[in-house]
């Protein structure tokens, strides 16, 4: 997982201190969200350069853009990737039991663009080479997000704090 830090935001910060923890976070998550999408569309072009023409499995079309929840309060996550990429069991119809062979999966849900394979491209394997394209995309595209989300924060604490 990617980390970054973020400097020369002073003044926006003590003016953040004096207003209230919720509207920090509103601010702040709007921010990210939005320096989340050049990231989300850096990382759809690079999909749309692999993605296989002949199947129907679209990888590009399932790379989207997700809040989390964090323990500490003042935080916020925001993650770009994959629909369904942690969840590869919930898309199984049939799971192997220990002792018990291959049961229903309670939790099955049919997807419309099946792309459980994506970390299969992303990452390679024994047999084939890797075709990375959240990592580049990352990687050219973070001065931009970082620029974007202080860009975005400082505008909308300073259009708060006037009105």
């Amino acid at each position: 997982m990617a980390r970054t830090q973020l400097k020369g935001l002073d003044e926006a910060l003590e003016k953040m201190e004096k207003m209230r923890l919720n509207a920090q976070k509103k601010h702040a998550r709007k921010a990210a969200r939005k320096a989340a999408k050049t990231l989300q569309d850096a990382a759809r072009a690079n999909a749309r350069k692999i993605d296989d023409p002949d199947t129907s499995a679209a990888i590009h079309k399932n790379i989207v853009i997700r809040s989390g929840k964090t323990k500490d309060k003042g935080s916020i996550k925001v993650r770009v990737g994959v629909k369904g990429g942690g969840e590869f069991w919930k898309t199984n119809k049939k799971m192997q039991r220990k002792g018990r062979g291959r049961v229903a999966s309670p939790h099955y849900t049919p997807l419309t663009n099946d792309t459980r394979h994506f970390w299969l491209v992303e990452f390679g394997t024994a047999k084939t080479a890797a075709q990375p394209y959240l990592r580049p995309s990352f990687a050219a595209k973070k001065c931009e997000a970082e620029h974007v989300f202080t860009e975005d924060l400082k505008k909308s604490i300073l259009e708060d704090i006037r009105t």
